[in-house]
């Protein structure tokens, strides 16, 4: 089974381009705030208006949810993305992609609250 580092860094490798731009700019600004990281739950909080981020391994199957109006459709948010890109530079890099974007998708669902 994959790590949920490396799930998490597959699914915002799939994000939008203004998504992966805004999230990175947040990671950077130091943003972020990772709260858990365990092998099956990491949460966080984005210092952009609030934003609080979840990303949950359930029966293999990676879930996410974010406060935010984007978040909570369903959709991949830059507040994940940065969350993300967070979680990659904690884990030295190892949640890089190293399978196939169709691997990712099969493994990923959203969920919204």
């Amino acid at each position: 089974m994959k790590q949920i580092a490396e799930l998490i860094g597959l699914e915002a490798d799939r994000a939008a381009e203004a998504t992966l731009v805004r999230g990175g700019e947040l990671e950077r600004s130091g943003a972020v705030q990772l709260v858990r990281f365990s092998p099956s739950l990491v949460t966080a909080e984005v210092d952009d208006g609030a934003a609080y981020v979840e990303f949950r391994v359930v029966d293999g199957v990676l879930r996410w949810y974010c406060t935010c109006a984007e978040g909570r459709s369903g959709a991949l948010c830059a507040h994940c993305v940065a969350t993300a890109q967070s979680v990659r530079r904690r884990t030295g890099g190892k949640a890089s992609p190293g399978g196939s974007s169709t691997a990712a998708s099969a493994s990923t669902a959203r969920i919204a609250l």
